[in-house]
């Protein structure tokens, strides 16, 4: 969140150049972006401007540059199209709504400090849901580049010989072969627009142009509620809410690695969160952080949420003055400039790889890409993220599962001499349970097994020493254990109950099963219990 202790002469400078070279490289992708969503140029452009100066303001990244990004765009393309057939008349001001009500979830995120759990999504899942994203952003560009739907596309000399698909073709080589070095100085994506511009102007060649953006500041508009779609807007919330909250703790992270520097995730979702408020009352596209940009901006000297605001007060001045030159921009080069940007956005180090990784990965990161572009994105994610903690709960919970063993004197290895002789004198009298490490539900049914197997005429002692954490679904176990065990006639006895435990042991009464007598501080005060017994 911005300060006044960001304000000093040593880092100003930098944070004018970085805002500078900032700007240069995010106007081409935010007009593409804006033109490929269907809201118009300037829902683009805006989006840059708001979520941009709003999120430097009161965001937990000081370098970080917001702005509209691929997976947003393709986000706000379904929620245009399929809000506008089922409402003509609000299609469009609920959309934007949406915008609004996804910056006030993302609020919610910070306030709640949920920031750190949206980065422990598994790899293989990002991967796929990049990489889906990328597929449907190079498919969304083929009619702009060709001039017709994919549906209808025909593939045919005439497909690539037209004057649009030559230059957006030509653009589309420029963008991949323009040389590494020279991007610092002046990005490929300024070069394919000033040239694409310039064989407009200077030629007779008619080509579909961007348009013209209005010089003037965009009008505020009220968020609505369409009741028909009550469902289907608070659904597409959570879908902008949870990307925009990806890319910008996705693209935190990284400043993080490049500056040596901490971010605070909950506040840079709440600073997000007002600028996609805002950018929903101005019909904007929904931001959030965007890597490229950034780290476009962390080289060029940026060190302070300066560089973010003066980054969005360049493209708002750009805007007001120059808007009306956006007329002479050909939409080839805009679908050009995306095209590359979905191709560069697959996961093509993973897929080189796909055959090196385990079979459940691999399966995990083809699957969430077929099902980002078949389906939605919030269908994938959803089902990526449940397979792979299905999976990560198995795991744990054979991890777990050794950390429950049922012992006689000659196993217990791990027992001083003195509980170790004093167990064996008892051999034919007592079993010890020993549960130790965290246990959580997915080895309740290992739990109630293990003590099914055990000799059901001696007396059970169940050890917690090394229990820290006994979940509720574990807990249920041992209770069901000792219910079942005391109607067999069974003694059972606990000893070593951390405090923690106890407590949540007393949440469902569990110690209220079993005598006080029969609770232990120590493993040795039960195993005397027992020898006084014999």
């Amino acid at each position: 969140m911005l300060s006044l202790s960001h304000f000093n002469r040593q880092t100003i400078k930098g944070d004018l150049f970085g805002a500078l070279t900032s700007t240069i490289v995010a106007l081409p992708f935010a007009l593409a972006f804006g033109v490929t969503s269907g809201a118009g140029a300037s829902a683009g452009i805006y989006c840059a401007i708001i979520t941009g100066l709003f999120a430097s303001l009161f965001g937990g990244t000081n370098q970080q540059i917001s702005g509209p990004n691929t997976g947003l765009t393709v986000a706000m393309v379904a929620i245009l199209t399929s809000f506008i057939a089922q409402s003509p008349e609000h299609g469009v001001a609920a959309a934007f709504t949406v915008v609004s009500l996804a910056g006030l979830f993302q609020i919610l995120f910070g306030f709640f400090k949920l920031g750190k759990y949206f980065i422990l999504v598994s790899y293989p899942v990002i991967s796929g849901f990049t990489s889906g994203i990328g597929v449907l952003i190079i498919l969304s560009q083929l009619e702009p580049l060709f001039g017709s739907p994919l549906s209808q596309l025909n593939v045919t000399v005439n497909t690539f010989t037209s004057p649009a698909s030559l230059l957006g073709l030509t653009c589309l080589l420029v963008l991949f072969l323009w040389p590494q070095k020279y991007s610092k100085i002046v990005p490929a994506s300024i070069i394919a627009v000033v040239g694409a511009t310039l064989f407009f102007v200077f030629t007779d060649i008619e080509l579909p142009v961007v348009g013209a953006i209005a010089s003037e500041l965009p009008s505020f508009s009220m968020p609505i509620w369409e009741s028909t779609l009550a469902g289907e807007m608070i659904k597409s919330a959570l879908l902008i809410a949870t990307l925009s909250t990806l890319d910008s703790l996705m693209t935190s992270l990284t400043v993080d690695s490049i500056s040596n520097d901490l971010h605070d995730s909950d506040q840079e979702l709440v600073g997000q969160g007002i600028g996609n408020f805002i950018a929903g009352l101005f019909g904007a596209l929904p931001g959030g952080g965007a890597t490229m940009r950034t780290v476009t901006n962390l080289r060029a000297g940026g060190t302070t949420p300066l560089s973010g605001i003066l980054h969005a007060l360049f493209i708002l001045a750009i805007v007001l003055w120059g808007g009306e030159y956006t007329a002479y921009i050909p939409v080839a080069v805009l679908a050009a400039i995306l095209i590359h940007v979905g191709i560069s956005i697959i996961d093509w180090n993973f897929l080189k790889r796909i055959h090196q990784v385990p079979l459940f990965s691999a399966g995990l990161m083809i699957s969430t890409m077929i099902m980002s572009v078949a389906f939605d994105l919030v269908t994938a994610v959803l089902i990526g993220v449940f397979m792979a903690n299905m999976v990560t709960i198995r795991r744990l919970s054979e991890i777990q599962l050794d950390n429950i063993n049922l012992y006689s004197a000659q196993d217990a290895e791990y027992l001083p001499a003195d509980e170790k002789q004093l167990l064996a004198s008892l051999d034919d009298n007592v079993q010890l349970l020993n549960i130790s490490g965290p246990i959580g539900f997915g080895v309740a049914r290992g739990l109630k097994l293990s003590v099914s197997q055990s000799d059901q005429s001696k007396t059970l002692l169940i050890d917690l020493t090394n229990a820290h954490f006994v979940g509720i679904t574990s807990t249920i176990a041992i209770e069901e254990i000792i219910v079942s065990s005391q109607n067999q006639g069974r003694k059972i006895l606990l000893s070593n109950i951390h405090e923690r435990v106890a407590k949540d042991f007393n949440k469902l009464q569990l110690l209220d099963k079993i005598p006080a007598e029969h609770i232990f501080n120590t493993r040795l005060d039960a195993l005397n219990y027992v020898k006084g017994l014999v």
